[in-house]
């Protein structure tokens, strides 16, 4: 069966909402019990590293407020939390926005499927992006505000990083800054955006100015961005912390390892040729300040610090520069 493009994205839509919601209601949360109230959220999301991350937190907060105004009754929806402290308001809150996030994200995998360097089914086209929401949905036993909302931001950018390589436009490359300073106020994996930029610029064009040129223009937008906030809060913390011997030793810790190993493979196995291969790994590479920092400072079990390197992979598996 055929579907076009609004139908394939309404259907989209539907899955992400159906998946996300059966993660959040029919599953009790462990992991992130401790900041599913008011105050324990604020606790940890005004400070250290977090505190950097401010977009998606000015959102949750909007909607729990608003969810204040209005006479829900909570019970109806027979949640069991494992911390006598969690509010089903601060849940429902994380529910909204994230599943917002995550429908906006399925949408946009599927427009990017619809660009003309995207070569694939269509059964193809709707089996990645119904892979990538799967994928999205497990990794939510760790319950943030930035990371699906991080997820859109970057699918938004690869979007039209594949607009600004078919037409090297002044416009593209605005929305292309403009993109990545608004991912940047969310989470600093947005210089991931940067590093699928490499990639592909310089594959096109190697070391020209059509390469050197955006490049520039998007680092001088995320260091703006990235150490302004820093400036502003008159602090420069980069992380919380050491946890590298930790992520190779603790058993949880190795089982994300295992994640991360084998999702990477599923890239490359999906890749339609070599050159797509290697585009995979130069991305890869290039996102070794990233990768060495969830390493350093991240908990490798959180299997989502690999989401956002695993959907760009996805997207480059499947596309062709011409």
């Amino acid at each position: 069966m055929k579907f076009n493009l609004f139908s394939r994205i309404v259907f989209v839509a539907l899955l992400a909402f159906v998946v996300n919601s059966f993660v959040y209601f029919s599953f009790g949360n462990i992991y992130s019990s401790k900041i599913l109230n008011y105050n324990g959220f604020t606790q940890q999301f005004n400070s250290g590293i977090y505190q950097y991350r401010v977009l998606s937190g000015y959102f949750l907060i909007w909607i729990y407020e608003t969810l204040s105004y209005l006479n829900i009754d909570y019970q109806i929806f027979k949640l069991k939390f494992f911390d006598h402290n969690s509010e089903p308001k601060m849940y429902l809150s994380f529910f909204i926005l994230n599943t917002f996030f995550l429908i906006l994200s399925a949408v946009m995998l599927t427009l990017i499927t619809e660009s003309k360097a995207f070569i694939a089914t269509q059964a193809e086209k709707i089996l990645l992006t119904a892979v990538a929401v799967f994928v999205i949905s497990f990794s939510q036993f760790v319950i943030v505000p930035y990371d699906i909302s991080g997820y859109f931001f970057l699918l938004v950018f690869y979007f039209f990083l594949m607009k600004y390589l078919e037409k090297s436009s002044n416009l593209n490359l605005i929305i292309l800054a403009v993109t990545l300073l608004i991912s940047t106020l969310n989470r600093e994996s947005s210089a991931l955006s940067i590093s699928v930029a490499a990639t592909f610029l310089y594959s096109k064009y190697g070391s020209k100015k059509e390469t050197l040129f955006p490049l520039a223009v998007l680092g001088i937008a995320f260091a703006a961005i990235y150490f302004g906030m820093r400036i502003m809060n008159e602090k420069f913390s980069t992380n919380d912390g050491n946890l590298l011997i930790q992520n190779f030793r603790e058993p949880k810790n190795i089982l994300g390892l295992l994640f991360w190993a084998v999702f990477f493979v599923f890239t490359l196995v999906l890749a339609k040729d070599k050159k797509a291969v290697n585009h995979i790994l130069v991305f890869h590479l290039l996102s070794l300040p990233y990768i060495a920092m969830c390493f350093y400072t991240g908990i490798i079990y959180e299997i989502r610090l690999y989401i956002p390197i695993f959907l760009i992979s996805l997207a480059i598996s499947r596309t062709e520069l011409t």
